[in-house]
């Protein structure tokens, strides 16, 4: 366990003699020396290690050419046409933008409740498991999705990357390092340690830079309050 008091930016050093890391079912794992600066932090953290590190991001239907079909909600109500292909998708990433033909333009969520593979229902904005808005990687307490789940407001440091971050662009890993990620949005169906960054919206149907995977990540966090 670690202790960081606030200060604008700090230099993390983790000894393996001084403090082994704690995984967050209260085992020892291997400790792990880091070095370098990190965001601000204050408070008490526990830093866990063996995380799968992945990103998802919010769909444009514009993007996609498939063959438009109605969609419905849990009550039988239309929520208007949307391609196959962006309906396929979205079932994996959690939502999308309409393309505001046959249909409202609003974010289209894929209903995991019934998770029957056809319902789904609307929001003006795009909302995480606990109806708060998420925040992209780039902007301010941004959100992430954690398995097994942590509490609304649980902040995330990535300390070590992993091996697999070689494969990344160097300004992925350092706006990775850069920021203090938000717990605003949990899996369905996951087993496992993973955490999913949330991007913001698809900029293309080919996978770019901020499509990333990343295994045994170590990673700081402390609970809220």
């Amino acid at each position: 366990m670690l202790i960081v008091l606030g200060a604008a930016i700090v230099l993390a050093i983790i000894l393996s003699v001084a403090a082994p890391v704690l995984d967050l079912d209260g085992a020892d794992s291997s400790p792990v020396i880091v070095l370098r600066e990190v965001p601000e932090v204050s408070g008490r953290y526990e830093v866990s290690s063996g995380w799968t590190v992945t990103s998802y991001q919010n769909l444009d239907e514009r993007l996609y050419s498939g063959k438009k079909v109605e969609v419905f909600d849990e009550f039988g109500n239309s929520l208007g046409f949307y391609r196959e292909d962006f309906l396929e998708q979205a079932m994996v990433d959690g939502s999308g933008k309409g393309d505001e033909i046959n249909n409202s333009g609003q974010y289209l969520h894929y209903d995991y409740q019934l998770d029957d593979g056809k319902t789904y229902y609307l929001e003006k904005r795009s909302i995480g498991a606990y109806q708060n808005e998420l925040v992209p990687w780039t902007g301010d307490k941004p959100s992430v999705a954690v398995n097994p789940p942590l509490p609304k407001g649980t902040e995330i440091i990535f300390l070590d990357l992993g091996k697999d971050s070689a494969n990344n662009e160097p300004w992925v890993n350092e706006l990775l390092e850069s920021k203090v990620f938000h717990t605003g949005d949990t899996f369905h169906g996951e087993k496992g340690k993973k955490i999913d960054v949330y991007v913001g919206m698809q900029s293309s149907v080919e996978q770019g830079p901020e499509s990333f995977l990343m295994r045994n990540v170590t990673i700081m966090v402390r609970y809220p309050g």
